[in-house]
């Protein structure tokens, strides 16, 4: 694959690129796929990157699963169309960021809570801060700045960087899982960040460690935005999103949620969902309506007033059978990082987004980690799609429900049988990375130099 260099003059410059032309790696197993579009490297900007925006950290962007023969979820095609790599908005799949998705350079809460910036305050005009997974950007440089030195940050347009990010691939122990790091350091404040994403069956793990390479301690929310679709299907009847906020506390008379744009910039979600609260604290959300386009739709369900014991957990089904449950087990098994901040839920025409969403606090030389658990399942089964998909259900702990009648001993063989036909697809599946249409993992010691290394935006 031929790789284009350029240098970066204005951050609306529009891919001209085919899809398939992103660097990526596919991690696959008997039952699926998905694609990491790599991030920067050592050479710089290139127009082979999926994602070079300065919103969503470069490394999250996990998408294009394929289920089964031809069951696509997450996949591009409706969000932000036609791609631009340098839109802040153009992320895919399990894009994630470091803030809390508002403008202004703090988030609300107690002690000093940072929208994912460092060094922003202290920064003149024209001088770099950091975007905690995105890499040194330059105070004023967006289309919506001012360009004066108390200009407020505006985490949702495109800032020039500084210098290029970059990020390299280290080694991997299995061939179902891919590291990545990255670091950046100005002045007194720095972090190094690793993303690791692994495949085994139906369960994708995405685990995050984060560093604070700095001399001042900083907090900061962190979510995965979730670009959820099912076969590139718009959102509308067939949707359905259950949201896990165990022991959801409410005042009495209190809403289940708060509607932060409406009147503004959303429409009512009312318009376009069932809301219900079971009897467990539980929410459900049923889509009735199809979104139009342009509608854009946000409901927050946790603030000051609530209170909750959450895994961050939810289950998303799309229209085409494929259930997808997350969790992050970190919420509830680690004692004081990271914490539930919020939890939100964003939808329009081309995706629908459960955001709960993290806060972390780091002291100089402090590390903190979370895995996001997400696990893939279907009941529906199309002509002439494999046992394998089937039997998914079984494989991510649920009862099998056969369609007629056996015996129990017959049932019993049955099970066994398929789970040895599935263990050994499985082992043979396993021995490598799938190649068809990818790119293979690049060793540090055979980097491409492309002879035109860009100069910093």
């Amino acid at each position: 694959m031929a790789i284009i260099t350029y240098r970066m003059l204005s951050v609306a410059t529009m891919s001209i690129l085919p899809s398939a032309a992103y660097v990526n790696i596919s991690l696959s197993s008997p039952y699926m796929s998905a694609k990491l579009f790599m991030p920067m490297e050592s050479e710089g900007f290139t127009n082979d990157r999926y994602y070079i925006g300065s919103r969503f950290e470069h490394g999250s962007m996990i998408g294009d699963f394929v289920i089964g023969r031809d069951r696509e979820v997450y996949g591009r095609g409706l969000w932000r169309e036609p791609h631009n790599p340098n839109w802040p908005e153009s992320g895919v799949g399990l894009a994630s960021e470091f803030g809390c998705g508002h403008d202004g350079v703090a988030c609300v809460g107690r002690g000093d809570i940072t929208n994912g910036v460092l060094g922003y305050d202290t920064a003149k005009a024209g001088e770099p801060f950091l975007k905690i997974g995105v890499g040194a950007l330059i105070k004023g440089s967006c289309p919506a700045c001012s360009r004066k030195d108390d200009d407020v940050y505006k985490f949702n347009s495109p800032y020039k960087f500084f210098r290029p990010p970059s990020w390299k691939v280290l080694p991997s122990p299995d061939p179902n899982e891919v590291s990545i790091y990255s670091e950046e350091r100005l002045g007194d404040y720095g972090y190094g960040i690793t993303k690791t994403a692994r495949l085994d069956g139906n369960v994708l793990t995405v685990r995050s460690l984060l560093t604070n390479l700095g001399k001042k301690q900083f907090a900061t929310p962190w979510y995965s935005h979730h670009f959820f679709t099912g076969d590139r299907e718009p959102i509308g009847p067939g949707y359905v999103l259950n949201l896990g906020l165990s022991e959801y506390g409410l005042p009495n008379q209190t809403p289940m949620f708060k509607q932060p744009g409406l009147g503004s910039w959303s429409g009512d979600i009312n318009d376009y969902f069932d809301v219900t609260m079971a009897s467990d604290g539980s929410i459900s959300m049923t889509m009735k309506e199809a979104i139009p386009e342009g509608v854009k739709l946000k409901a927050d369900f946790l603030d000051e007033n609530t209170q909750t014991l959450t895994d961050g957990s939810f289950n998303v089904r799309a229209p085409n059978g494929i259930s997808i449950h997350e969790k992050i087990p970190e919420l509830q098994t680690q004692s004081r990082n990271p914490f539930i901040y919020a939890y939100s839920v964003y939808a329009e025409r081309g995706a629908l987004c459960p955001e709960p969403m993290l806060l972390l606090y780091l002291q100089p030389a402090e590390t903190t980690f979370w895995t996001q658990n997400l696990r893939f399942s279907t009941t529906i089964r199309r002509p002439g799609e494999k046992d394998y998909v089937f039997f998914l259900p079984l494989l991510s702990g649920k009862a099998l429900e056969i369609p007629f009648h056996l015996s129990s001993g017959f049932s019993l063989m049955l099970v066994v049988a398929c789970f040895g036909v599935i263990i050994a697809s499985y082992k043979h599946a396993t021995n490598s990375r799938r190649r068809d249409g990818y790119s293979a993992i690049p060793h540090q010691q055979n980097m491409r130099d492309d002879g035109d290394t860009p100069s910093p935006a």
